[in-house]
């Protein structure tokens, strides 16, 4: 700064952002230039002019008026104040690395320097070959429509034979929102069809080889190490997938994780390798073909066949292992990444709610709620047809077929929704005209059970009398068996009605249950009966048995020590809970028996996506549909909840017909490599929900019907998908890892701007100490080396960050091994304004 000594001005940033005091540069012997004269440039020994890159690109950044010394610069690719742009040397001496701290890419500042990427380098530029396009690939989705372009450039930015680069169909640079999918993949598919054979090798060069000779051949984008579960579905129906390895440790590792997706998605697999050369591309210009493949065996090195070494060398012929080139497939000058926009941690993409299977009436009520209260469709719908089960007070059941038991038709609902989603008001919406109805039942019958209950008491006291007048001799046993019966005859009388209890505990709501003939109903907003379930009060251990029975509708009994006896021959209970979901988060880890008791399989769940900011002025809910909805549930309570008679619903022919077909579907999609394997435990009760949903919709539409028809299983059968999908959710955010170990990687993002050394690096040792004493959000305890190291591993696949190689180890070298170290992408310390 102007004014200042010297010794105090400050200079720009080093290579780990800090800065320090200005000194003058030492005297280095180059010769700065004035324009136009040319630079007194060495030659090679062919007489070549031989440049050194750094004066090179010194004298290009003076030229466009960078200001700047030694290996700091302000960069011309963006409006630099301060300079962020350093030069370095290359590791092999034959050239400088430049790294734009700001997050510009070194293509973009050589390309604002008026330079190629060959400038980079020492080496003669008379001699030197540039980079140029080899060879492209071309990506489509299934249906024939290009998604990505893979170009190969040659020699590779680095310094190694090759480098990839990713384009958009236009050929622009940048993919990122844009799905992947296996190269080839329409002729994959139709192969896959056909039950045909499907060879994988690792890269595009050999799959466009094996096509060549008439085989289909596919493989992912980006090399090895890249492969995506995702990917495997698309072999179904296969005869065999034929892995072909490269022979080099990454292409054995790579192909052994490719065929054991593969297996896992049902498809049979093997691994094999090429007879000669490296690749497939090798073999088959060696003169081999499909069948001379050679059978992979774990561990084995292999030499190639002598009679096909036409070469005098001893070395095989598949040559050095080949690099694997940073992020995506490319690395920069120096060997460090070069940065390509990163994907987001993937999260659950859920489908809204589809409101309009409702029904005209309660579809009309969902959205016009949800207007008024700014809550989510799901939410509502949820506390609606909590509520519709509720009104249905155990009173009816479905006979689907002859051998099955008849289906009870109370519903366990479980939205999970942080706490601005206005919770509370969903639930209370949909269950007022329920709980008025109720009041007012309770008005209607207070006198006759305020008389009854003053009878019992006056009964309790004659029944001691007469016992003390037999113990005296003063009554016969027969006069206080009459009492008894007496008393026993008005306690069996009902008392007040009631439907909904409060957020209350396991025992008393045996307790309630048995005084109200059996069944209740819970609609709940707060987290406490749900914890009581899953034993966060009892040290991880809670007797859910009526928990479990009254979702079936089978009797229970209760006879403990000085509780007394409690006998219920049939139960019903709804469960509608709206609660946040780090209540469930890790609850696998948490009780692990919770969720093999079958509790959470018997729930409909529901992760609505947050709602955006509401307003002051709200539409209020038309009179008519508001009027609608509350008859509706008031005449269930009416004819249904207040009837002591069970009704027993059935199926039409066609509803019979449409659900046996969605029935043997859900049946084969529950097999290994089925679309609900991974929730099968879940989807075993998920043809019984369909129908208690078809029940609730056909008696909210008519609560005299008898018959459930084919348009009802319809929309019944529609809201599969919508559960299915919100379930798998839930149980991923209930997994051990927590939404698939999602959460971790979340986590980690979040901390790195704090944990970043003077390098720009981070060690998964210090991750790790971000951690003790503290959970992860939603862990269940301190986050262990391996879940760092899985995360990392996946961050790296995503393009967050990527490893740096640990220098090899001295021979003889003992001690501890450095912790694996990582550097991170520039949206990490300098995030873009909108990403």
């Amino acid at each position: 700064m102007p004014g200042l000594p010297a010794q105090r001005r400050r200079h720009g940033p080093d290579l780990g952002g800090r800065w320090r005091p200005y000194r003058p540069p030492p005297p280095s012997g180059r010769c700065r230039t004035e324009p136009g004269n040319p630079p007194h440039l060495p030659t090679d020994q062919h007489g070549d002019r031989r440049v050194s890159a750094r004066h090179r690109v010194e004298e290009a950044l003076d030229s466009r008026g960078c200001k700047g010394r030694g290996s700091s610069w302000q960069c011309p690719s963006h409006e630099d104040r301060a300079p962020s742009l350093s030069i370095s040397n290359r590791r092999d001496g034959d050239g400088v690395v430049l790294k734009c701290h700001a997050g510009c890419t070194t293509e973009d500042v050589v390309s604002a320097l008026g330079l190629s990427m060959a400038d980079l380098f020492d080496e003669s530029l008379e001699r030197r070959e540039k980079p140029q396009v080899v060879a492209e690939y071309k990506y489509c989705d299934p249906h024939g429509e290009l998604t990505k372009v893979v170009r190969r450039i040659e020699p590779g930015y680095n310094g190694e034979r090759k480098t990839f680069r990713q384009f958009r169909p236009d050929g622009r640079p940048g993919v990122k929102g844009i799905r992947d999918y296996p190269y080839r993949v329409p002729e994959v598919i139709a192969t896959a069809q056909a039950g045909g054979i499907i060879l994988a090798p690792e890269g595009e060069k050999d799959v466009d080889s094996a096509a060549a000779i008439g085989c289909t051949a596919t493989c992912n984008i980006g090399g090895a190490g890249k492969w995506r579960d995702e990917y495997s579905r698309y072999f179904v129906g296969a005869k065999e997938v034929v892995v072909v390895a490269d022979r080099d440790d990454p292409g054995r590792k790579h192909a052994a994780a490719v065929a054991d997706s593969i297996k896992r998605a049902g498809v049979p697999a093997r691994i094999v390798e090429p007879a000669v050369g490296k690749d497939l591309t090798d073999h088959i210009q060696g003169g081999y073909g499909y069948a001379d493949l050679v059978p992979w065996a774990e561990g084995e090195t292999r030499t190639a066949p002598a009679q096909n070494d036409s070469t005098n060398s001893s070395e095989p012929l598949w040559g050095p292992e080949e690099a694997s080139a940073g992020i995506d497939g490319t690395e920069n000058e120096g060997g460090g990444p070069c940065w390509d926009d990163p994907l987001p941690v993937p999260r659950h993409t859920l489908p809204p709610f589809p409101t309009d299977l409702l029904g005209t009436s309660l579809a009309a009520w969902v959205q016009a709620q949800g207007a008024s209260l700014n809550v989510s469709d799901d939410l509502l719908a949820l506390s609606a047809l909590g509520t519709i089960s509720a009104a249905l007070g155990g009173r009816v059941q479905v006979k689907v077929k002859d051998g099955w038991d008849a289906e009870n038709v109370c519903l366990y609902c479980l939205g999970l929704a942080d706490s601005s989603a206005r919770k509370t008001p969903a639930l209370d919406a949909a269950s007022a005209p329920m709980r008025d109805r109720i009041g007012q039942l309770r008005e209607d019958h207070r006198a006759e059970v305020e008389q009854v209950e003053q009878e019992i008491r006056i009964t309790e006291k004659e029944l001691a009398a007469v016992e003390n007048d037999v113990s005296r001799s003063k009554a016969t046993k027969e006069d206080a068996r009459a009492v008894l019966d007496t008393l026993l005859e008005l306690k069996a009388k009902p008392g007040l009605p009631k439907a909904f209890v409060g957020d209350v505990t396991l025992e008393a709501l045996g307790k309630v249950m048995g005084e109200n003939g059996g069944r209740m109903a819970l609609h709940e907003s707060e987290a406490g009966f749900f914890k009581a379930c899953a034993g966060l009060y009892g040290n991880g251990r809670a007797d859910i048995t009526l928990v479990l029975k009254a979702y079936s509708g089978t009797g229970h009994e209760i006879d403990r020590v000085g509780r007394g006896h409690s006998w219920m021959p049939r139960t019903a209970l709804t469960l509608t809970l709206i609660i946040q979901p780090g209540v469930v988060e890790h609850m696998e880890k948490d009780n692990p028996e919770f969720k093999s008791s079958g509790f959470l399989n018997r729930f409909l769940y529901a992760l609505p996506a947050p709602m955006p900011p509401g307003a002051f002025d709200t539409p209020d809910v038309p009179s008519d549909v508001a009027r609608d909805y509350a008859q509706r549930i008031v005449r269930l309570v009416d004819d249904v909840w207040t009837n002591e008679n069970i009704r027993t619903l059935t199926l039409t022919a066609q509803a019979r017909k449409v659900f046996a077909e969605f029935y043997n579907q859900t049946e084969k999609d529950k097999t290994d490599g089925g679309a609900l394997h991974d929730v099968a435990e879940w989807a075993g009760k998920l043809c019984g929900q369909v129908v208690r949903l078809a029940a609730c919709l056909a008696l909210y539409e008519n609560s005299a019907a008898a018959e459930i028809s084919e348009d009802v299983m319809i929309r019944s059968i529609g809201l599969a998908s919508y559960l299915t999908a919100h379930a798998r959710a839930a149980f991923a955010l209930m997994s051990r890892d927590g939404d698939g170990g999602r959460k971790l990687l979340r986590d980690i993002l979040d901390r790195l701007p704090q944990l970043l050394a003077d390098d720009r690096a981070v060690t998964t040792r210090k991750i790790r100490e971000s951690f003790k004493g503290r959970r992860a959000s939603g862990s269940a305890g301190a986050v262990d080396a391996e879940a760092i190291k899985e995360a990392m591993d996946e961050l790296e696949e995503l393009g967050w960050v990527a490893e740096i190689p640990a220098p090899p180890r001295k021979p003889g070298q003992r001690g501890q091994k450095p912790s694996p170290k990582y550097d991170v992408h520039p949206w990490i310390y300098d995030p873009p304004a909108e990403v």
